[in-house]
């Protein structure tokens, strides 16, 4: 299964910030949307699927709607995932989450849509006070994907109430587990078994163990005992990897 992750907008898209009067840094929109798109991408990366993004991942070049959902369509992903953040409270209270699918959409682009708001919402606490907070949309994103696709906005960067909440990392993290734990849901994606690095170290350990324990090639066995004969090797662990270190000692050992 492949997911085509579009963190929404870039840097310079003028006008998408938070409220000045809220958030002095005025933080850009494409700054959350592409926190959140990476903590999902992360997380996903410990299930049986591929992820592929659409946006820059610098955020320093636009990419066109076209661009974006094009590269899906030609990828043939199996779902569109567009990741906002809201506008429109104007420094009032009130908002919370908003999960769009296109008019007529598809069942499963709305039981993706229900399900991200619902878990979001569940790991965020973020309802808000949208009178319809899983509405159709005629945004271009969803009308133009050739698969199953949702927009969402997590929170609204000029809410008194939403802003400070969405401005932290913390709820990056939520965020981000709340829509991994809708593609579960929906997909039925499982956990990979993912080697840590101690665990490789644990195979590579058990696969040189069990290197040394073989016997010597048929045709390095006579060459094997001459070198062992002249003090060159001891001729143990015949088909181990040998070390720098004892490449050098065998080499000093056989010009003496």
């Amino acid at each position: 299964m492949l997911i085509c992750i579009d963190a929404g907008h870039y840097l310079g898209t003028p006008g998408k910030r938070c409220l000045k009067r809220i958030d002095p840094q005025e933080t850009r929109e494409w700054v959350l949307n592409a926190r959140a798109a990476d903590k999902v991408q992360e997380i996903l990366a410990g299930y049986d699927c591929e992820t592929m993004r659409v946006d820059d991942v610098t955020g320093q070049e636009e990419v066109t709607l076209y661009e974006r959902v094009s590269a899906a369509n030609r990828a043939g992903a199996d779902l569109y995932l567009s990741i906002h953040h809201n506008a429109g409270i104007n420094g009032g209270s009130g908002g919370g989450i908003v999960v769009y699918a296109c008019p007529g959409a598809d069942q499963q682009s709305k039981a993706v849509q229900q399900a991200i708001y619902q878990h979001t919402v569940a790991e965020t606490r973020l309802r808000g006070n949208r009178a319809n907070p899983m509405p159709e949309g005629n945004l271009y994103v969803l009308n133009a994907s050739a698969m199953p696709a949702v927009l969402g906005e997590f929170g609204f960067m000029d809410s008194t109430t939403d802003t400070p909440q969405i401005l932290t990392e913390a709820f990056a993290d939520q965020l981000a587990r709340g829509i991994v734990e809708a593609l579960v849901e929906v997909y039925g994606l499982k956990e990979v078994d993912a080697v840590t690095y101690e665990r490789w170290k644990d195979f590579m350990k058990r696969y040189q163990q069990e290197q040394g324990q073989l016997p010597p090639s048929d045709w390095a066995q006579e060459g094997l005992a001459q070198a062992k004969a002249r003090g060159i090797t001891d001729a143990t662990r015949p088909q181990s990897e040998a070390t720098r270190q004892e490449v050098a000692l065998m080499i000093n050992a056989a010009i003496k």
